[in-house]
């Protein structure tokens, strides 16, 4: 009995076994491999972009505020009934460095030297310093100098581990320019005795502290704390602190994510441009964002809102609490070719001289600090995406914003002849509700992995309360890069900004006048385009050259009426690359 149970189930199991026909093919299948998204870093020779220069456009742009997710990846798999496959390696043949030091001259005076390091201290952590001297040139023909350079070191820390990363980072930075916009067609301010007693140098100084934190498989996601101090040839300070936390807790198949945030600026300039009255300025905001979001289907969504309020403020004619919605609406896949969407921000920003200045580097130490209200800031477009790396992103906008900053130029002031921002060559802030409204248009395509090409257009139309013209505000906008390896060892970069018309304020200079009483007229700045082309060829592993040039079409004004700009720049540079270890 037992002997034939044993042989049942023997017979039972080789009966299950199913060996494969010799003769039998194995069809190809697809399959889909869903993947996380992990970025391609492309051999590229490193060449820092400059950081800033009187010659270039600076304008603020429309751009969408969040990213999509990527698709899964479709792969074809082919079995191969012979041998199996084989994970081949990815060698890279093009090293790469953890220093370099760059050497620049060009014409007008045009200098750069560039230092850079990265150390591995151990598997965990790393230290990195940046040491940057550039000078970017002067106009030759202006009256007084017209030189720009800027001068920055930073140290950074990073730490990571499988728990958390830290980055750690200190830096100077001391920018110099000169307010050489004095109008050459007026014969009081072309007057050589009063040209050489002004001082028209403007100095500032910062320093930053960053301490940022991002942690893992916890609620709690990062935490950052950012310091800055700011002084200039003129008297003038700042401080500006900020620090936020990150928090994102899992509900059901959402997530809820709060950012609380707190905002201190406190600013002060030694006279106001028509009293020569001290001018303190001091903000502290407590900011918390509470969003609920899903981003994982075909519909996406962010909801929520930030709470603004106001801790005290030298401004009582301030609000000092706003509520406003954060939204993010989206339907469609990822990459598919039409996915709509819609966001709707707003808040408080509390305006600084440091961010004021970044924008035109030639207004006067002398400004009244008042934060901007945005009651709201909504996106309605779409974005589609294409086969060879096509993507375009079109849609519209409107905002309103209260207390909006506007650059206007001051008159000449006569009765201080040794300040050199007095010559009617400088700008304050003055603040309206505008209305702001238009079109915006972004397409970009990737090609031949290691190619780029992107174009993107932006129109504004305005609504003012209270003055009269959106005063150095265009109506359009565009800009252009190209990004192209032609051969191994060449790549050119070209890169366009066009500025359309803006109205500005030109104003009639007489001896005995006020500044206040001063008659302005309108004046219709043309438009302005830039092109920029950096070519970059790697002579051996460490060695590597490079050619700059800058082309400014048209009428050499620059965004500021009487700020003057070269016809062309050339700049010629080499770059060597080296590792330093401990």
């Amino acid at each position: 009995m037992s002997r034939y149970f044993f042989l049942f189930i023997f017979v039972s199991i080789v009966s299950s076994v199913y060996c494969q026909d010799v003769n039998e093919d194995i069809k190809t299948q697809q399959i889909t491999v869903s993947k996380s998204y992990a970025p391609e870093l492309i051999n590229i020779n490193k060449i820092r972009s400059v950081t800033t220069d009187n010659d270039m456009l600076k304008s603020n742009k429309v751009t969408v505020t969040y990213e999509l997710i990527d698709a899964p990846v479709v792969s074809t798999f082919k079995p191969n009934k012979a041998s199996p496959l084989r994970l081949k390696r990815n060698n890279n043949t093009e090293p790469g460095f953890g220093g370099y030091f760059d050497f620049g001259l060009g014409n007008k005076g045009q200098l750069t030297l560039d230092f850079s390091t990265h150390i591995n201290i151990d598997r965990s952590q790393s230290i990195g310093i940046d040491l940057i001297n550039t000078n970017y040139g002067e106009f030759n023909s202006t009256q007084i100098s017209s030189a720009e350079s800027r001068f920055i070191f930073g140290m950074n820390h990073i730490h990571s581990s499988k728990k958390m990363e830290a980055v750690h980072k200190i830096s100077l930075n001391q920018n110099k320019i000169n307010f050489y916009g004095i109008n050459e067609e007026s014969s009081v301010l072309s007057d050589p005795l009063l040209l050489t007693r002004i001082n028209s140098g403007q100095t500032r100084n910062s320093i930053n502290f960053l301490s940022n934190w991002r942690f893992y498989n916890t609620f709690l996601k990062g935490a950052m704390l950012d310091v800055n101090f700011i002084t200039d040839s003129y008297s003038s300070k700042e401080e500006i602190i900020d620090f936020k936390i990150d928090f994102l807790i899992p509900v059901f198949r959402m997530n809820l994510l709060m950012v609380p945030k707190i905002s201190h600026v406190k600013t002060f300039f030694k006279e106001n441009y028509f009293d020569r009255i001290n001018i303190k300025s001091f903000y502290t905001k407590l900011e918390t964002s509470i969003l609920l979001s899903s981003i994982e289907d075909k519909f996406k969504y962010q909801l929520g809102g930030r709470i603004n309020y106001l801790l005290n403020q030298s401004n009582i004619a301030v609000a000092d609490f706003l509520i406003s919605p954060k939204v993010m609406i989206s339907y469609g896949v990822n990459g598919s070719k039409f996915q709509p969407y819609l966001t709707i921000d707003g808040g408080i920003e509390i305006n600084n001289y440091s961010s004021f200045s970044a924008l035109n580097p030639y207004i006067a130490p002398s400004l009244s600090m008042v934060p901007t209200e945005s009651i709201y800031d909504a996106k309605l477009g779409f974005k589609s995406s294409f086969d060879y790396g096509l993507k375009m992103n079109f849609g519209t906008y409107l905002k309103k914003e209260i207390n909006s900053p506007v650059f206007k130029r001051f008159a000449y002031d006569p009765s201080v002849v040794d300040q050199g921002y007095r010559l009617a060559n400088s700008f304050g802030v003055i603040y309206d509700d505008i209305k702001q409204y238009g079109l915006f248009g972004e397409m970009s395509i990737n090609f031949y992995k290691e190619n780029f090409f992107k174009i993107s257009l932006l129109q504004s139309n305005y609504d003012l309360d209270k003055i009269s013209h959106p005063w150095n505000l265009p109506n359009i906008q565009g800009s252009m890069v190209m990004d192209l390896k032609l051969l191994k060892k060449l790549r050119i970069n070209i890169s366009a900004r066009y500025i359309g018309k803006r109205p500005s304020v030109y104003n009639q200079v007489f001896l005995n006048q006020l500044p206040e009483d001063s008659p302005a007229e309108l004046k219709i700045l043309p438009s302005i385009s830039q092109i920029k082309t950096e070519i970059n060829y790697k002579l051996i592993s460490r060695w590597q050259m490079y050619l700059r040039s800058q082309l400014n079409i048209g009428l050499v004004n620059s965004q500021w009426d009487h700020y003057l700009l070269n016809k062309n720049l050339i700049l010629a540079g080499v770059r060597y690359g080296f590792d330093l270890t401990f």
